[in-house]
């Protein structure tokens, strides 16, 4: 039976011009209700980072890559940077942010191919959950090639994934998760070194990174069918965000999403 090739930009152009909002860039099973308190805990964790490294946003030009429905256009805003742009692969996103954020340039594009903007333009570049959804090794290298090229000496990286230690995780087509030893090795053959690593969730989201079949059970068998619901995944959301902060905060790794800080390493 013959296979048909995945298409990026029609899938997220598609899904994204159906429903373009937290619950469109966020996990479709779950219940939109739920997911807002996800972006909740993305808020402060992604806040609580930049400030641990110091990084001078008021004087930064950033690029956020997948900006989506720009939750994260509008954090890099909120907190002071200079020059804000953004680059999604879908034509449906970049019309609606091109709407809600006037005066920020934004471009349709493919981070694992040739960007649309010009080498060492941004001090910052960001990309949650993006590079999660590019399956092929080569064009994962590709993509963080260009992040590099994209970023002025010393420059700052800083994404979203899972980060696994055991296995890869997903279903190869449109979603991989890679090992964390993996990531490590790409960063470094792209130039990059990193500077931390830290939770971005590790009870609000799948646990991807663990080998205990009862936490596996217990998220997919018994928190799922209650997430999905409006009223369930609203409330469910309310009670756990407080210990979510809390564990993000105090745990050096999860099992779960994290988020990493990388900077260009310099040119011998």
């Amino acid at each position: 039976m013959a296979t048909t090739e995945f298409n990026a930009r029609r899938y997220w152009n598609k899904r994204l011009k159906r429903n373009w909002s937290l619950h469109g860039v966020g996990m479709l099973q779950l219940a939109h209700s739920y997911n807002r308190w996800m972006y909740r805990v993305r808020r402060q964790v992604f806040r609580r980072t930049v400030r641990a490294c110091r990084l001078d946003v008021a004087n930064s030009d950033v690029l956020d890559i997948g900006s989506g429905t720009g939750f994260y256009v509008d954090q890099w805003q909120q907190l002071g940077a200079r020059r804000v742009s953004g680059m999604d692969i879908a034509d449906s996103a970049v019309a609606k942010l091109t709407e809600s954020f006037p005066g920020v340039r934004f471009e349709r594009g493919d981070v694992s191919d040739d960007p649309p903007f010009d080498a060492a333009s941004f001090d910052i570049v960001s990309a949650f959950d993006i590079l999660i959804h590019v399956a092929d090794d080569e064009r994962y290298q590709r993509a963080l090639r260009n992040i590099h090229e994209l970023l002025r000496e010393d420059g700052t990286l800083i994404f979203s994934e899972p980060f696994p230690h055991h296995r890869r995780v997903g279903n190869g087509k449109h979603h991989l998760c890679r090992r964390l030893d993996e990531v490590r090795d790409a960063l470094d053959k792209a130039g990059f070194e990193i500077v931390s690593r830290r939770p971005m969730f590790e009870i609000m989201a799948s646990p991807v990174d663990t080998e205990k079949r009862w936490r596996r059970n217990l998220w997919y068998k018994r928190l799922v069918p209650i997430l999905d619901k409006p009223f369930w995944g609203g409330a469910a959301g309310g009670l756990m965000y407080p210990f979510e902060l809390l564990l993000t905060r105090v745990k050096r790794e999860s099992a779960s999403m994290e988020i990493m800080v990388c900077r260009k390493r310099p040119e011998s």
